[in-house]
């Protein structure tokens, strides 16, 4: 990056009769890299079906990308997906808690929290103290850190990424959910669904083989 939108497609690599690897995109300067494998296909799909400058791709590893004049410029990956995984299983966190359930009054505690005071680290062993000393029902963990790392994500990177109106790019789950993050930060959403960007994008690239 700088890159056009498109053009992962018009560089795939062909690896057998009708069949192509399309190339994601990368940024390798200044000392900042980054990486992009596969949303770089929904991103085209979503730029057709909801055009914008900011899109966020919620998941795993969510992406936000800045597109201008067709010019893919600048994006950044949160951890926020993998990092809720693994604090909830395989940290004292989560350790001994019972199946989760949802619980929208606790996440969007933790969301406020995130979002007013996204410097988490500090929190992160109050979410296990919460629960230990029965602040925290033990079953809305999950829920009350997932709106934490979202609050946090969305503040921090709203910074960088500032234009007003921005296309969230998922599910409907997680779409909601950055949804009512970025609205109470004052941003303007649309989304738009993962699968149907996808297939989209896809679709893009296939006629631009054919023709």
């Amino acid at each position: 990056c700088p890159a056009a939108i498109d053009a992962p497609g018009q560089q795939r690599c062909a690896v057998a009769e009708g069949v192509w690897i399309i190339p994601g995109l990368k940024i390798a300067r200044d000392g900042e890299f980054n990486v992009m494998r596969g949303e770089e296909t929904q991103l085209l799909g979503a730029m057709e079906l909801a055009p914008a400058e900011c899109y966020v791709l919620p998941g795993t590893h969510c992406k936000w990308v800045q597109v201008t004049d067709g010019m893919v410029r600048h994006f950044a990956t949160a951890m926020t997906g993998e990092l809720h995984h693994l604090l909830l299983r395989h940290s004292l966190v989560g350790a001994g808690l019972p199946e989760q359930v949802s619980a929208p009054d606790a996440f969007n505690a933790g969301l406020e929290r995130g979002l007013h005071s996204p410097d988490i680290l500090p929190q992160l062993f109050e979410v296990r103290a919460s629960h230990v000393l029965g602040s925290l029902p033990r079953a809305h963990v999950g829920e009350f850190l997932s709106g934490l790392l979202i609050g946090a994500e969305v503040a921090t990177l709203s910074q960088r990424f500032r234009d007003q109106q921005v296309t969230i790019v998922a599910g409907e789950t997680l779409a909601n959910r950055y949804q009512q993050a970025l609205s109470a930060i004052g941003r303007q959403t649309t989304v738009v669904s993962g699968d149907n960007a996808f297939q989209t994008g896809i679709r893009s690239i296939i006629h631009a083989v054919a023709n």
